[in-house]
């Protein structure tokens, strides 16, 4: 039987706080797209066999951070449900993957609340991948905002517990302000509450894929995905547009649950606060990464180094990220 191994990430705000992927996926035999959220390319073309899902379930009872699920073919589904069931068990953090596939003749998310996906613990975190539907529907959002209507996906998100909305940004196609601001509108007046997104970086393989799903109803594809700018997406339009309406467009790292150790909790906290500091940091927002990444690889009890006085000699822990942890402890009742 094969063994059962991740692949490291950084858990960061960019790939939604993934820390551990599957080293071996199923591959879906339908035509359907996602995005690799750990990664920010699109899924592979061939996978190995994944174990049973009883290994499969006992794999990520190692893990003390957020382990990734991605979408699974239908008669593996069964897979994703031991894995929730360990890690509910055993406080493990995962972030689950689900496309925002459309009924036939309708227009809702609401079958996303299937069984094993409704009423999970608050570490287990659904994301509703949008890239398929945005491809499947290109032809009818170019529509709408070729004629200046008012601006409506074909889709409408359901009243899903937890889950966060993902917008794929593809750069010179869906990271566009001329497209994002009405499409954020739209999903704030569907009901959305949180809309992430994830910056994809395509190799020729994933844009020659995205082309030959596009060109029929985008003619102009080809030079969007072939000759337009090959660096990462900017970011600032789609925060703009989220932010006039009213959306949140960061997600909170899912935290270690009981029962694991408090201390992981709270660790795990304070880094993804530091990365936070540090992302919006005009200058010195290394230290504060620098002490994240600590906080992660050693999982520091940070309330007994505060309650011993050791916070001030900590040599990982420099200005001006000492001064965000003390000021953080104190808010929080713990310094």
């Amino acid at each position: 039987m094969t063994p059962l191994t991740f692949r490291e990430h950084v858990a960061e705000p960019a790939n939604l706080w993934i820390r551990h992927s599957f080293s071996r996926w199923p591959v879906s035999n339908s035509d359907d797209l996602w995005c690799d959220l750990a990664t920010g390319g699109l899924p592979p073309s061939t996978s190995g066999p994944l174990p049973a899902a009883s290994d499969a379930a006992e794999g990520v009872l190692p893990a003390t951070d957020v382990v990734y699920v991605p979408p699974l073919p239908e008669d593996d589904a069964h897979l994703r449900l031991r894995i929730v069931e360990a890690a509910a068990a055993a406080g493990v953090p995962l972030l689950i993957q689900v496309i925002g596939r459309i009924a036939v003749g309708g227009s809702s998310l609401r079958e996303l609340a299937a069984p094993g996906l409704a009423d999970l613990p608050a570490n287990i975190v659904i994301a509703v991948d949008l890239l398929d539907a945005l491809v499947r529907h290109a032809a009818a959002l170019r529509e709408e905002l070729r004629e200046r209507r008012q601006p409506g996906l074909p889709f409408e998100p359901g009243p899903l517990a937890g889950a966060t909305l993902v917008w794929p940004l593809v750069a010179d196609w869906t990271d566009e302000p001329g497209l994002l601001a009405p499409a954020m509108a739209r999903l704030a007046a569907a009901g959305a509450r949180r809309v992430v997104p994830r910056a994809l970086q395509l190799d020729a393989r994933e844009r020659r894929l995205l082309f030959e799903r596009l060109h029929s109803s985008w003619p102009e594809a080809f030079d969007a995905l072939f000759h337009g700018d090959d660096s990462r997406p900017d970011h600032s339009a789609f925060r703009c547009a989220a932010e006039a309406a009213g959306v949140e467009h960061r997600l909170p790292r899912p935290l270690p649950a009981l029962p694991l150790p408090s201390r992981l909790r709270r660790s795990r906290e304070l880094a993804g606060h530091l990365i936070e500091l540090g992302d919006a940091a005009a200058t010195h927002g290394d230290a504060y990464y620098r002490a994240a990444r600590f906080l992660d690889r050693n999982e520091v009890d940070i309330d007994a180094a505060a309650r011993e006085g050791n916070l001030g000699v900590l040599p990982w822990l420099e200005a001006p990220a000492r001064v965000a942890v003390e000021a953080w402890l104190a808010r929080l009742g713990g310094g």
